[in-house]
């Protein structure tokens, strides 16, 4: 029972440096940073680091600073290769896209948030900043939106029990506005994001279903508020129900 239990505590160790390391980018993170927000030693830190760096998860720069490293992307890839969902939305997000002439996202749910699996570009000189594996929260997002209004009274509950943080001014933080928010998308069929989780980004998702009628994951169409304005976004609302409604058909959506 022990070593179950030091185990377990390794492995999520192990992670939360994972964790740690995966938004710093090219910038990376120090040992001592890395210690500290941990709580942990760094002669554990580097104990853990020096384990992960062997096998590749990790990877250290010429300023001794931490990064993700290839096995990750290796393993990334297994699964994203061989995810079905993604291999059957691939073709419908490059039409989306070409359609729109903005930035497309595939997430799947993930407990209380949404995490990107599949990302085409805009176009534009002016993008999304996002990334394939990034998480993002349900309740303030349109993919989040779309997934959450299709899921029981109960679990709604359950998520917004975790908190309304306001991201922005425009973020709904009431649970009741969040409610009727919810009880709009599912009956139009697609959520938007007026600028609740980044200010100066409006989006537009919708859900796909699976061929037991779940809720699966979701389609979205980003863009910089200049250029997705409240008209459009709501033009698009229809085009981009469509294109989930089609992957959802394709993984066995019995409608």
């Amino acid at each position: 029972m022990d070593d179950q239990h030091r185990m377990s505590t390794t492995v999520t160790k192990a992670f939360a440096i994972l964790d740690l390391l995966a938004p710093k980018g090219e910038e990376g993170t120090s040992l001592m940073e890395i210690s500290s927000q941990l709580g942990i030693s760094k002669s554990t830190a580097h104990r853990y680091l020096t384990t992960l760096e062997k096998l590749t998860v990790v990877e250290r720069d010429e300023k001794d600073r931490f990064h993700l490293g290839l096995k990750l992307i290796e393993l990334a890839g297994t699964f994203l290769g061989d995810h079905n969902l993604r291999n059957v939305s691939e073709p419908l997000l490059n039409e989306l896209a070409a359609q729109t002439q903005e930035t497309v996202h595939l997430a799947v749910p993930s407990a209380n948030e949404v995490v990107y699996v599949a990302k085409v570009d805009s176009p534009h000189a002016i993008r999304m900043t996002s990334r394939i594996g990034a998480r993002m929260p349900m309740v303030c997002t349109a993919l989040g939106k779309a997934i959450l209004a299709h899921y029981s009274p109960a679990r709604v509950e359950e998520v917004m029990g975790e908190g309304l943080p306001a991201r922005t001014p425009h973020t709904i933080t009431s649970p009741q506005r969040l409610r009727t928010e919810l009880e709009r998308v599912c009956a139009q069929g697609f959520a938007i994001d007026d600028q609740e989780n980044e200010m100066g980004v409006r989006c537009v998702g919708a859900p796909i279903f699976d061929y037991t009628t779940n809720v699966v994951g979701a389609i979205s169409v980003s863009g910089p508020a200049n250029r997705m304005s409240k008209e459009r976004s709501l033009e698009l609302g229809p085009l981009i129900r469509e294109a989930a409604l089609e992957v959802s058909r394709r993984i066995g959506y019995p409608r």
